[in-house]
């Protein structure tokens, strides 16, 4: 699931406590959430509380220190806006243009581009005032999703209409928000991303293979389906995965790899095709003992007895070689990957320019074992166009940034 950013505020209503239960069911399904609060919601609410429910500091103020221009980078940083509960007083402001806190100044920040919900809270009398209910179908006018309130006995002991919906409804209806959000994105292209390491097998439990574990190709895959392309996530046994919403597709050896990639380029059209996978150059070709060949099988284990075992290896082919041929788009994006374990540069440049001229890459990424960390974390990235080195990332989220940018200039 991807973890969507929400930009949850409280106004001052004695309703605010049950805003806890929201945010906390919100976190536990994998939402970022940053809270802004009103000075008087804070009668009713701590900033204790919504700092250890969230795991992010609180704002207040409009001009705390160092954090002047909140209103502006707090809407570009949300995917969704909520204000809940919503007070008449904050709601009457809202629609009248007054900035006099953090809450109403982000509204005026608001340019429609992304959902704003706001689940009124409050007396009956106040909410079926006209006043109220003018400034309700104004912020409607003005796109803002302004969600029913339950009917029943109230905290000033009257029975009426202005009690905060019920926060597992809220819930529902930020789900939906974010739905219909995704559902209206312009695609900007359909991306192959191949990931992790195959497995070679000698037997059912014993298998040969490398340490590949996704993490670079997973956050590359979260950084483009943040900007809206739609990704296609083949990958290894165990390896890391992408938090977004993407197709993830799982493969095991060599020749299992191949097939699920003649398919699924011989069927889809796609415009990307990142070969990030680590992808075995030999796998078994046969076992002996002691000069006699063995029947390995995956659904059998060889007897660990044995005194002398010999597994003879034979080579693959190289599947980057054969992407861009069979692609149903014959203009396909190809980025390909090298792992150098050179320690000398420009000999690594070499195995570069070898691998551009038997797979007609657009793109390689270089990368060199002496950069990987303890974490099986890899760094310091080279990109590569035919004619030279173009750009470094110094870790994967800069090279995502990076990748991306060079898919813009040739879609």
């Amino acid at each position: 699931m991807l973890k969507f950013k929400i930009l949850f505020q409280i106004s001052g209503s004695i309703a605010a406590y049950k805003s806890a239960y929201l945010i906390s069911k919100l976190v536990q399904n994998n939402f970022d959430v940053q809270t802004v609060v009103t000075n008087s919601a804070l009668q009713f609410i701590g900033k204790a509380t919504l700092e250890g429910l969230t795991g992010n500091p609180v704002f207040t103020d409009t001009f705390e220190d160092s954090k002047m221009m909140s209103h502006i980078n707090l809407m570009k940083w949300a995917d969704l806006i909520i204000l809940s509960p919503a007070s008449a007083n904050t709601i009457n402001k809202m629609a009248n243009g007054i900035a006099d806190n953090l809450v109403t100044s982000l509204f005026l920040a608001y340019n429609r581009d992304k959902p704003y919900l706001i689940a009124p809270a409050m007396n009956t009398t106040m909410f079926k005032h006209p006043a109220t209910q003018r400034s309700l179908q104004i912020l409607k006018s003005w796109g803002v999703n302004v969600l029913p309130t339950d009917s029943g006995y109230l905290a000033c002991g009257d029975n009426g209409e202005g009690k905060l919906l019920d926060p597992d409804k809220i819930y529902e209806h930020i789900i939906n928000a974010l739905k219909s959000k995704m559902n209206s994105k312009v695609i900007k292209g359909n991306v192959l991303i191949t990931a992790g390491a195959t497995r070679e097998y000698i037997d059912g439990i014993r298998f040969i293979s490398n340490i590949s574990t996704g993490k670079t190709a997973s956050t590359i895959a979260d950084y483009l389906l943040d900007n809206n392309y739609k990704v296609t996530y083949l990958h290894g046994v165990n390896t890391m995965k992408p938090n977004g919403d993407s197709t993830n597709i799982e493969f095991g050896n060599f020749n299992n790899l191949k097939e699920q990639i003649q398919s699924l380029l011989a069927s889809t059209q796609f415009d990307v095709i990142i070969n990030a996978a680590a992808i075995s150059d030999y796998t078994v070709d046969e076992i002996k003992e002691s000069g006699t060949k063995l029947l390995a099988s995956q659904n059998a284990k060889i007897d660990s007895g044995l005194e002398h075992l010999t597994i003879n290896l034979k080579p693959t082919s190289k599947i980057v070689d054969m992407l861009k041929s069979i692609s149903l788009n014959k203009n396909v994006i190809l980025f390909a990957f090298k792992f150098s374990g050179d320690d000398i540069f420009d000999s690594s440049i070499k195995q570069v320019q070898q691998l551009f001229n038997h797979s007609n890459a657009d793109y390689i990424v270089l990368n060199n074992l002496h950069d990987r960390r303890d974490n099986d974390t890899q760094t310091n990235f080279h990109i590569f166009d035919k004619l030279k080195l173009i750009t470094n990332a110094v870790d994967a989220a800069q090279l995502a940034e990076r990748i991306e940018q060079l898919i813009k200039k040739g879609i």
